[in-house]
């Protein structure tokens, strides 16, 4: 009986220094938006919740610190850091990021992000985006934490 090779990765798209700082802008942007989902969520919790407030607002501040590690990439990459976007729309646009799929996306484009540096010769900055990478996979992501909604079912 033939032996079958393991299935070969796809070699990451080789993208050019300007389009990946453009993309870890993105990065940037989406994680700001979740800090500020956090933020709403844990005010919205606190009266009604108050421990699920309190688990909400602690992984808010993981987020943080994740938004926090990727400008510094952007800027140890040779970059600048672009505004995120609209404050408003963020906290008024909160429950996207609560939404089914949010964390598997973000999971996604940092597994990808990863490859891509790896591809463009910086292994270190590669190095990490992966620990980003497993301080999310992790933590619980906000739908999770939220009361009467699970990874599972609706909202």
């Amino acid at each position: 009986m033939p032996v079958q090779a393991p299935p070969r990765r796809r070699p990451a798209p080789v993208v050019t220094k300007n389009d990946l700082l453009a993309l870890l802008n993105d990065d940037f942007a989406r994680e700001v938006r979740s800090v500020y989902a956090h933020a709403v969520y844990a005010e919205r919790l606190r009266a009604s919740a108050p421990a699920a407030s309190r688990a909400v607002e602690w992984r808010g501040k993981q987020e943080v610190l994740s938004a926090l590690a990727v400008c510094q990439l952007i800027y140890d990459y040779g970059g600048t850091v672009r505004a995120p976007g609209d404050d408003v729309n963020f906290v008024l646009n909160a429950d996207r990021v609560a939404a089914a799929g949010w964390e598997a996306e973000t999971l996604r484009r940092l597994r990808e992000r990863v490859a891509q540096l790896r591809s463009a010769g910086e292994p270190g900055l590669a190095k990490r985006v992966r620990r980003i990478l497993t301080a999310k996979r992790a933590a619980a992501c906000l739908r999770d934490l939220l009361p009467g909604r699970s990874a599972d079912g609706p909202g």
